[in-house]
């Protein structure tokens, strides 16, 4: 079982981004493993940055949960996206990896 923070972010578009040109924004959480949730924050930044995410603001709360959780926090946030979203094997894998995982954006132009 891997410690998780959900951090929430407003990010915009950058040049360079894996965001559509039709948007200029979105709504995200950011899942990452962390000691605390200064490191997952900090690891969610450098992510978000990577593909080309401005974070506006980070938002709240940030909250904790189990990795072994995943299917059932998305089963009760986001239950119309859980079939475009990573299975618990899926999750679990890219955590343990360092990855970190986004959840849907709610994005807008």
């Amino acid at each position: 079982m891997t410690k998780i923070f959900v951090v929430p972010f407003h990010v915009k578009r950058m040049e360079q981004s894996i965001m559509p040109l039709e948007l200029s924004g979105a709504y995200v959480s950011c899942y990452a493993a962390g000691n605390d949730y200064v490191e997952a924050t900090q690891k969610s930044l450098k992510k978000l940055s990577e593909d080309g995410l401005h974070p506006e603001e980070i938002l709240q709360p940030i909250f904790e949960m189990d990795s072994e959780d995943w299917t059932k926090h998305i089963g009760e946030m986001w239950a119309g996206h859980t079939a475009s979203l990573l299975t618990q094997i899926e999750f679990e894998d890219a955590i343990t990896n360092g990855k970190v995982v986004y959840g849907p954006f709610g994005s807008y132009t």
